[in-house]
């Protein structure tokens, strides 16, 4: 046997690295896992309480996005057929309200009453569709129309107000324990054999993992696989994709391509109406205005996971990982104790960069990529500039506001009760002005980092980007010490992306070298 040289050896195992890069990366829901990954160690490495990776901290992000997940994989084979629905929120809170309309006020059986939901959801699904496929209507038009059409229904059969509590039937689609029975009976005794050593350990580590084991997490994680399976292997899951790619080449194939696309739309709003039924499952009461932005976090959470929004592309479990990445970065921003407001503005930018990925992706251009990883980057600074700047700008703002009054008023002019309640106490100046001088370093110093990672976009320079990838780094230090650690795992991604950039032209080169195309 010849013995291989030291170089060959070592130059073959890189290789097979930058192979298994290559091949990683042109998954489209590789971007989604990778920021998850990180997100979760820079979050683990960062809070002092219950570790992320903790099973009942990891069941309780997948029951809190149970119901939207739902929601989103509708609208994964929407979006992979070249459509859109903008419809789905208004279709989850339509659904929602009359089904708990009907239980509560009609007298309809739980069971009925749920039954009578998903069958609206169906039908509305089936408007919806067929004015796409039979009619010609554009999409995108349909569903906006719909987007008003069945929120005002909503709101006009139920008169917009909550109903009375739900029967607890609607707890199987949400915060039922399936194994609180059987703790139950074991302390009471009831339990004989293999289901009493089973109960003892179900009691031995309840609060540890199956306090947080609810019905929401079961039928989050089910329906993907169901749906998986049904795409990966039916006629229809072939013929969906093949609409997305070529619609007149599918046509032309003999695909009936009106049916197929009835049947997606009629899927998705079959999506939303079961989404509203995890979500009644969790909540007290049914009301019109549930899944208000729905439509937004369930295109967010299809797109991060990869899924082109130009059609025929796209995966289910990106979905998946899609919409734990969007909570994961919306209970961020929670704890950063930001208005709700912030997080529908880092919905749209989080859109922004991964639709511009999927640009990047299918374009095969290495600089367009590393300016892609510069610009996630730059978003990284932004989310970690949100802590302190949302509450620098807020006490500045309610001090100005403040004092515009009080000129106004000494001025003689009659102020409006809108003005009067900008008027602050001395006790409330002195809070704010505290507030801001506080937060004004980390603002500063998080504005620096934002200016010169937009910097970063604009040159090809690979020393500037590990300069800036160990200042975002060395950043966490001095603002863990002032008590922003929130914005610790934005800081890690920022430079993960910038440590990427760096060697993104070298990758490309090295697999072309390989005969593999990077794109």
């Amino acid at each position: 046997m010849t013995d291989v040289p030291e170089s060959q050896a070592s130059h073959s195992f890189q290789d097979r690295i930058v192979l298994g890069l290559v091949k990683f990366f042109k998954a489209e829901w590789s971007g989604a896992f990778l920021a998850i990954l990180i997100l979760g160690i820079a979050i683990e490495l960062a809070s002092s309480g219950r570790p992320f990776f903790h099973p009942s901290n990891l069941m309780t992000i997948l029951n809190n996005s149970a119901a939207i997940g739902i929601v989103a994989g509708g609208m994964t084979l929407v979006i992979i057929t070249a459509g859109i629905d903008l419809s789905v929120g208004s279709v989850m809170g339509m659904t929602a309200a009359l089904t708990g309309y009907v239980a509560s006020f009609w007298g309809f059986p739980p069971y009925l009453a749920i039954m009578t939901g998903l069958g609206i959801g169906l039908a509305i699904g089936a408007f919806n569709g067929s004015l796409v496929a039979y009619f010609g209507m554009p999409a995108f038009i349909v569903t906006l129309a719909g987007l008003s059409i069945w929120r005002g229904t909503g709101h006009l059969s139920t008169g917009a107000q909550a109903s009375p509590k739900l029967p607890e039937t609607f707890d199987y689609f949400g915060r039922y324990n399936p194994f609180a029975g059987l703790r139950d009976a074991y302390k009471e005794g009831t339990l004989t054999g293999g289901w009493e050593r089973f109960g003892a350990f179900v009691d031995d580590n309840w609060i540890n993992f199956f306090r947080t084991f609810q019905m929401s997490m079961l039928i989050f994680i089910g329906f993907f696989i169901l749906l998986t399976i049904i795409i990966a292997n039916t006629r229809y899951g072939r013929w969906v994709y093949a609409i997305g790619s070529n619609e007149p080449g599918a046509r032309q194939a003999g695909i009936n391509t009106p049916r197929y696309t009835l049947i997606t739309y009629m899927f998705c709003s079959f999506s939303a109406a079961l989404g509203a039924l995890l979500f009644l499952g969790r909540a007290p009461y049914a009301k019109s205005d549930y899944g208000q932005m729905w439509e937004l976090d369930a295109i967010a959470a299809v797109v991060i996971g990869g899924t082109s929004l130009f059609g025929g592309r796209g995966s289910l479990w990106g979905t998946f990982m899609g919409v734990i990445l969007l909570k994961l970065i919306n209970n961020g921003l929670t704890l950063a104790q930001l208005d709700t407001f912030w997080q529908m503005v880092v919905t749209g930018l989080i859109i922004l960069v991964a639709v511009g990925l999927d640009i990047v992706r299918q374009s095969g251009n290495p600089e367009s990529v590393r300016k892609l990883l510069g610009a996630i980057a730059a978003v990284m600074a932004f989310l970690a500039l949100m802590t302190p700047g949302a509450i620098f700008l807020r006490a500045k703002i309610a001090v100005l506001e403040h004092n515009a009054s009080v000129d106004l008023r000494e001025a003689g002019t009659q102020l409006a009760a809108g003005q009067n309640a900008r008027l602050l106490s001395p006790d409330e100046i002195t809070q704010f002005e505290a507030a801001a001088s506080s937060n004004l370093l980390a603002m500063l110093l998080l504005l620096a980092l934002l200016i010169a990672a937009c910097f970063v976009v604009l040159q090809t320079n690979r020393v500037i980007s590990f300069v800036l990838a160990a200042t975002f780094i060395a950043m966490i230090v001095p603002l863990i010490m002032m008590g922003y650690q929130i914005t610790v795992p934005f800081l890690v991604l920022g430079a993960a992306a910038l440590l990427g950039s760096a060697f993104v032209h070298a990758l490309f080169a090295k697999a072309r070298t390989l005969d593999v195309n990077a794109a």
